[in-house]
C-alpha cells in the first residue's frame, strides 16, 4: 500500500517556527490528524507543540515523556484520530537516524496501547528548508515510508517518490515552456472536475494537453441538443444518443494519445459517496457548476481534505430587449485555511437552504418558493462558447501559478480574478473575508461518520 499525507501552509509554518526555533537543537511536535477510511491517506487536523522546557534537546537528540499527552489521548482515540510524530534535524540528515528508530518503537509501542484497533499512525522529521519526509509505523512496530507528502496552500508543493514520467515528445512544448519539473509534477497530478460542460470541458481540454495525469469527471446529465454549443469534441449523434456529458469528454481525452487516466461518475455528488471518497484523494479540484449546494459541498471537500479549489462563475444578464446588459465572470481559489465562498458572499445561507431543499425535495420547494418563503435558485442560465473557453482560461492559468512560478510576487497571493467583457475589465484581488468558522473547524478530519458531518451521508458507515 502506498501512503499519502496532506497538510496545510499554515500548520506547515506553525511546525516549522517551532521545530526550527534558532537554537540549533531539536524540537517535536504531535500532528493529530484524519484518516480515509481506506487507511492510506492522512489529513493534518491540528498541532500539539511539546514545550522546549519539558524536554532533553541535543542537535541530534530530543527526549519527552508521552505523559505530557496522556490527558488528550482519551479524545484522541474515541475520535480516532491518527498520530503522528514530528521532529526537526537541525543539521539537514535527510534520512532517520538509529536513533529516532528507536524513540519510535518506544513511542508507538505505548501509543498502540492506547488504542483498541489496528489503524495506523506515523512519523514524521522536517529540514531547514521546510522539506518533509516520513513513516508509517504499523502494530507490529514495522516501518513503512510515506510515498507522498502535499502541502495545500496558495501554492500547492508535494514531496513525492517514484514519481511517473511524462512523455518527453508529446509534451516537448509545455515542458519548453513550464519546464521539466512542472511537468513532471503535472504527469503526476490528480484533479478532479465537477461540472462538466460549459466552463468544465474547456478545463478539462486544458488539463489535459497540459499532461495532467489522472482526471475525475463528476456530470449526472446526459449531452442534450442545446449543449453543443459550448460541450468541447460533443456531436449531434452524441446528443440523440443521450450520452452522458462525462462519457464523450472521456472518450476524446483516450483519442488525444496523452494518457491520461480518466475516471468517470454519472451521478451528483450528493448522490454518490463514492464519488466524494474519491474526489478526496484529488490534488486539485475544480468547480464548473452553478448550484449553490454542489458548491457548498465541494468547498467542505476542499477544507476536511485539504484540498486547493477553484471555482469558476459567469453571469449573462439580459437587458430584456434583445440585447446584453452585462456579461461579467468571477474564478475564486479556495484553500483550506481560508474564506469559504460562502463567507466571500458567492452565495448566502438562505440560498444554500433553498438549493438544498430543492434537491431534496422539489414539491416542498415549489410550495415555498409560491408562499415566498424561499429564495428562487432554480434558474438556468445562458451560455456561450467563448465566453465560457476565456473564463476557464483564466481558471486553468491560475491552477497553474499555484504549481508553477508564472506570476509575480504581488499577484501571488490574490484569491479572486473577477472580469466583464461589457465593462471590459480583469482584475485580480485579495479576499480579506472572515474565514469560514465551520469549515476551519473541521479541516483535515477526512472521513468521519457521517461523512462531512452531513445526515445525507449517514450511510457510508454501512458501506
Amino acid at each position: 500500500m502506498k501512503y499519502h499525507l496532506k497538510i496545510s501552509k499554515g500548520h506547515l509554518d506553525s511546525l516549522k517556527n517551532h521545530l526550527f526555533p534558532g537554537d540549533g537543537l531539536e524540537a517535536v511536535s504531535l500532528a493529530i490528524s484524519g484518516r480515509s477510511s481506506k487507511g492510506d491517506t492522512f489529513y493534518v487536523h491540528k498541532l500539539i507543540h511539546i514545550p522546549y522546557s519539558q524536554c532533553e534537546r541535543a542537535h541530534d537528540l530530543i527526549k519527552w515523556s508521552t505523559s505530557l499527552i496522556a490527558d488528550q489521548l482519551p479524545s484522541l482515540v474515541r475520535k480516532n484520530m491518527a498520530i503522528f510524530k514530528v521532529h526537526s534535524h537541525p543539521g539537514g540528515y535527510s534520512q532517520f537516524s538509529e536513533i529516532d528508530d528507536k524513540s519510535d518503537l518506544e513511542f508507538f509501542d505505548s501509543i498502540y496501547g492506547w488504542y483498541d484497533n489496528e489503524d495506523l499512525h506515523g512519523s514524521l522529521v522536517m529540514l531547514p528548508d521546510g522539506k518533509i519526509f516520513g513513516r508509517i509505523v504499523t502494530p507490529e512496530l514495522q516501518f513503512c515510508k510515506i510515498d507522498k507528502i502535499s502541502i495545500a496552500g496558495r501554492k500547492l508543493t508535494i514531496f513525492q517518490d517514484n514519481k511517473l514520467q511524462f512523455n518527453s515528445e508529446l509534451n516537448l512544448r509545455n515542458a519548453q515552456t513550464l519546464g521539466e519539473g512542472t511537468q513532471k509534477l503535472l504527469k503526476n497530478l490528480t484533479i478532479g472536475v465537477v461540472g462538466c460542460s460549459g466552463t468544465g470541458s474547456p478545463v478539462i481540454e486544458q488539463l489535459t494537453r497540459l499532461g495532467v495525469g489522472t482526471l475525475i469527471l463528476i456530470d449526472p446529465d446526459k449531452v442534450e441538443l442545446k449543449n453543443l454549443n459550448r460541450i468541447i469534441n460533443s456531436t449531434k449523434d452524441d446528443a440523440e444518443k443521450k450520452r452522458y456529458k462525462v462519457d464523450v469528454l472521456k472518450e476524446s481525452i483516450l483519442k488525444m494519445g496523452f494518457a491520461t487516466k480518466v475516471v468517470t461518475y454519472t451521478s451528483n455528488l450528493y448522490d454518490n459517496v463514492k464519488a466524494i471518497k474519491h474526489l478526496s484523494n484529488c490534488d486539485f479540484v475544480f468547480g464548473c457548476m452553478d448550484s449553490v449546494d454542489g458548491r457548498h459541498l465541494l468547498n467542505s471537500i476542499s477544507s476536511y481534505y485539504l484540498i486547493p479549489y477553484i471555482d469558476v462563475g459567469i453571469k449573462i444578464l439580459s437587458d430584456k430587449k434583445g440585447g446584453i446588459e452585462q456579461i461579467c465572470g468571477t474564478v475564486h481559489c479556495i484553500t483550506p485555511e481560508g474564506s469559504s465562498l460562502q463567507t466571500r458572499g458567492v452565495y448566502t445561507h438562505e440560498m444554500l437552504r433553498a438549493a438544498n431543499m430543492l434537491r431534496a425535495d422539489s414539491v416542498e420547494y415549489k410550495k415555498q418558493k409560491q408562499s415566498g418563503y424561499i429564495v428562487d435558485v432554480n434558474v438556468e442560465a445562458p451560455a456561450v462558447i467563448s465566453i465560457n473557453m476565456y473564463a476557464s482560461s483564466l481558471a486553468v492559468n491560475e491552477f497553474l501559478s499555484r504549481v508553477h512560478e508564472i506570476k509575480v510576487d504581488d499577484l501571488s497571493n490574490y484569491d479572486v480574478i473577477r472580469f466583464s467583457l461589457t465593462d471590459y475589465y480583469l482584475m485580480n484581488e485579495k479576499s480579506n473575508d472572515p474565514i469560514d468558522p465551520l469549515l476551519i473547524k473541521n479541516i483535515g478530519k477526512g472521513d468521519i461518520i457521517p461523512l462531512l458531518n452531513m445526515p445525507e451521508f449517514s450511510y457510508v458507515e454501512k458501506n
